[in-house]
């Protein structure tokens, strides 16, 4: 069972990482190379909330599975995992809840936004980039402790 709890997690996991790669290295640059500015700007608006909520979706899954591999007499990796997981949604969170609004305002404003925006742009990258590393770092935890596991 707790083969299965793993698997279902690093599935989550992966999805939540692989479409930050996604979004970064393809969506976003097409979008602005083969759209323009308002076209651009109502397509992300569109998507940018989605991709959040995927985001704590895949984070909820993650949790849940944690907390019952920990029920269950969890090894210390799986609670490392589940620190990480922690800081990972806190991340997301903030991001969605409060900078993507701030981000749009700032981009709403004009050209009085723009040094705004550019900063407030320049840490929701930070942040999405820290939480692709944090997500690695999950995987690589609970990937290591099924390892371990099929190990014995």
């Amino acid at each position: 069972m707790e083969e299965l709890l793993i698997i279902i997690f690093l599935l989550a996991a992966g999805v939540w990482t692989g479409t930050i790669v996604f979004q970064s290295a393809v969506v976003t640059p097409t979008v602005f190379t083969g759209l323009d500015e308002t076209q651009a700007r109502v397509f992300l608006r569109t998507l940018f909330p989605r991709f959040f909520r995927l985001g704590l979706v895949c984070g909820i899954v993650m949790a849940t599975v944690l907390a019952v591999i920990a029920v269950s007499g969890a090894a210390s990796n799986t609670l490392t995992a589940m620190a990480v997981l922690t800081a990972i949604m806190l991340i997301f969170g903030a991001i969605s809840l409060a900078l993507v609004p701030l981000i749009n305002a700032a981009r709403d404003a004009g050209p009085p936004g723009a040094a705004r925006f550019k900063a407030l742009h320049r840490l929701s990258v930070i942040l999405t980039v820290l939480v692709l590393m944090l997500g690695v770092a999950a995987i690589a935890t609970v990937g290591g402790t099924a390892s371990l596991a099929g190990a014995t």
